[in-house]
């Protein structure tokens, strides 16, 4: 059963989270920004614009989820929060936002968070450039998220363990995205295999690998990680399949993403999934007229959008993420077996509540 009461603490806690790390990541910036690499003025200035872009994005909005899993995977295995957990928490929010330049990337979006995407940012009518320092500013900001957790400064041997943690889950995700693009955009798709892809890309990347990493600099032993990887399977699909959900039928003002994206590049959720399963013909019409179609009307979308919630889809999937959420729970309540810190385990309940509820 889900616990309300903890949901609401974890999402306080997140608020709290991100009212602490913003400011530190904001230092790092401007740290990093007022020391441009460049060996003439020309190439300073191109640095200065990839880094002043990669600090936009990354200081606005984010539920920062990664790196409070980092900083309350840590408070698992430690009872006195160390400050330097948070340069590792940071180090995942850096690696988030160069993964996502990426995506974007390769989902074709044009905004994240409201602003334009980092491809879209660089075109300016040369769509060849723009996806090139999309790649570029990528990558850079990536390795500055691995230099900094190097540079955490906890003992050398859990340093190198975390990071061989970040660097195996990145490779795995990355295997995950191949699968993404990789996948048929009509006909072929099951449950099982969106389900596959959500433990592969998702589960992995957002659950368990922050959770990994502050769980090795704190100490944990086996029996504390498995369990988090179990939490991590569950919590991670759910938490995605609601971010499918947001997908069609959130508020882009609250997103910060177009609320058709996901229809319009024929992306296979499970809300679409069951729809053509579950559908009658004149359903699965409206939603193959939109599914992969980007020239799609505004009326051809909602009418889609209709089709899935009337097919009963919608309603399917919302009860698949909270069955899911509802494991999650029984996996986390197992870290209460130890003397572990209370704040962290009511956080990694609350989040498997509150991440099925969110509209963001």
């Amino acid at each position: 059963m889900l616990n309300e009461a903890l949901g609401e603490k974890a999402k306080k806690t997140l608020i709290g989270f991100v009212e602490k790390i913003n400011p530190m990541l904001e230092k790092y910036w401007d740290d990093e920004i007022s020391n441009s690499f460049g060996f003439n003025e020309t190439q300073q200035q191109l640095v200065k614009k990839m880094l002043l872009h990669a600090r936009s994005h990354n200081l606005v909005g984010g539920k920062r989820i990664r790196g409070a899993f980092v900083y309350y995977g840590y408070g698992l295995g430690e009872a006195v929060v160390d400050e330097r957990i948070w340069k590792a928490a940071m180090a995942v929010e850096l690696v988030h936002t160069a993964l996502l330049m990426h995506d974007d990337f390769m989902d074709e979006d044009k905004l994240r968070r409201g602003k334009p995407t980092t491809h879209e940012y660089f075109a300016k009518g040369d769509k060849h450039y723009g996806e090139a320092m999309a790649v570029n500013v990528g990558d850079a900001v990536l390795c500055l998220g691995y230099e900094m957790l190097m540079d955490c400064g906890f003992e050398s041997d859990r340093v190198i363990r975390a990071m061989e943690k970040l660097l195996r889950g990145i490779t795995n995700t990355t295997y995950g995205q191949a699968y993404d693009v990789s996948l048929p955009k009509s006909g072929d798709m099951t449950e099982e295999k969106v389900m596959s892809l959500h433990k592969a890309k998702t589960a992995i990347y957002t659950y368990e690998n922050p959770l990994f990493i502050g769980g090795i600099l704190g100490g944990l032993g086996k029996k504390a990680l498995s369990i988090l990887h179990e939490y991590s399977m569950k919590g991670g699909v759910a938490f995605q399949l609601q971010d499918d959900i947001l997908g069609i039928y959130g508020e882009s003002e609250k997103t910060g993403k177009s609320d058709d994206s996901d229809l319009l590049q024929g992306k296979s959720t499970l809300l679409i999934i069951k729809a053509m399963e579950m559908g009658n013909s004149e359903q699965k019409s409206a939603i193959g007229d939109v599914w992969g179609n980007k020239v799609a009307s505004a009326l051809q979308i909602e009418l889609a959008k209709k089709a899935i919630k009337d097919s009963g889809s919608y309603e399917y999937s919302v009860k698949v993420a909270k069955r899911l959420a509802r494991e999650a729970v029984i996996e986390a309540r197992k870290l209460r077996e130890w003397d572990m810190n209370s704040n962290s385990v009511d956080f990694i309940e609350g989040v498997a509540e509150y991440m099925v509820d969110r509209e963001v």
